[in-house]
């Protein structure tokens, strides 16, 4: 792997992180970045597109696990900054370790997700994969790191050049990115508590609870709705929260439509991976 980040001052100014990310880029000759729309992901590709122009390229795991909202969002961003998107068709469903929704979940995805999107590169004679991980994905229990240092064409520049997650918004700021301020994601499967069964009506349900619950927030608020099969715990900024509660029977109507009566928002506010075992 080609590695930067030993000879990064971490005193660097994120302009200069940044130059030094389209560099990085520049050397590899053609790329794709595995892009889910994120603030991290997006900034990638946008470097990217910077330093290959044609021969940056920009792959999504299209799948029941990605919310209709980055659907839109995503392609959006793409069609804006001429990015080259491929859609990869995936069920993220098709596989029982995955469904099961153990400790490991996040190593299967991301496993399963990085062999489709490097046999598609291979058809298309590109010979990197950049995933948009960054030094503070480090301090955080995060078992798909396993699978990105299982290959040796899946590279981490924002990581290898040492950029963090404030870097990278700030980043995304100046350079007027639409991603700049969005709250972090992941994917749908995250609302789901570990060990409880994963399938696709519980994964819609989500998704269209979100949609529905978002109507009564703030424009960009953090979200996530936790949901075993039986009782939704909404999850939002501390400063919602009030809102929320006040609107809670007319959301409860609405979510009912879809078959969860069982609804309470969570006073603490939301909590980075809710709903996913950490290891001790």
């Amino acid at each position: 792997m080609i590695s930067v980040i030993e000879k990064m001052d971490d005193l660097l100014p994120p302009e200069d992180k940044y130059r030094e990310l389209v560099k990085f880029i520049r050397k590899l000759g053609r790329a794709a970045v595995a892009f889910s729309g994120g603030v991290d992901s997006a900034l990638l590709v946008f470097a990217s597109k910077e330093a290959l122009g044609d021969n940056a390229f920009a792959f999504t795991v299209w799948s029941q696990l990605l919310s209709a909202k980055d659907k839109i969002e995503i392609l959006s961003f793409a069609e804006r900054y001429g990015i080259r998107l491929f859609k990869i068709e995936h069920d993220d469903l098709d596989s029982r370790d995955f469904c099961e929704n153990g400790p490991e979940r996040c190593y299967v995805c991301k496993s399963r997700r990085l062999d489709a999107m490097l046999s598609y590169a291979a058809q298309l004679e590109i010979p990197w994969i950049l995933d948009g991980s960054n030094t503070d994905d480090l301090s955080d229990h995060r078992p798909g790191m396993k699978a990105l240092k299982e290959s040796a064409n899946v590279l981490s520049p924002l990581l290898e050049c040492g950029l963090s997650k404030q870097d990278i918004r700030e980043i995304s700021s100046n350079l007027e990115l639409p991603t700049a301020s969005k709250p972090s994601a992941a994917c749908l499967a995250s609302r789901v508590p570990t060990g409880t069964a994963i399938n696709e009506e519980m994964i819609s349900k989500v998704d269209v609870g979100e949609s529905i619950i978002r109507k009564y927030l703030p424009f960009d608020s953090q979200l996530r709705m936790r949901y075993d099969g039986i009782t939704a715990k909404i999850e939002t900024d501390r400063e919602n929260i009030p809102g929320l509660i006040k609107d809670l029977s007319l959301i409860t109507d609405e979510l009912t439509s879809i078959g969860i009566t069982d609804v309470l928002v969570v006073t603490e506010g939301y909590s980075m991976g809710g709903a996913t075992f950490r290891p001790k």
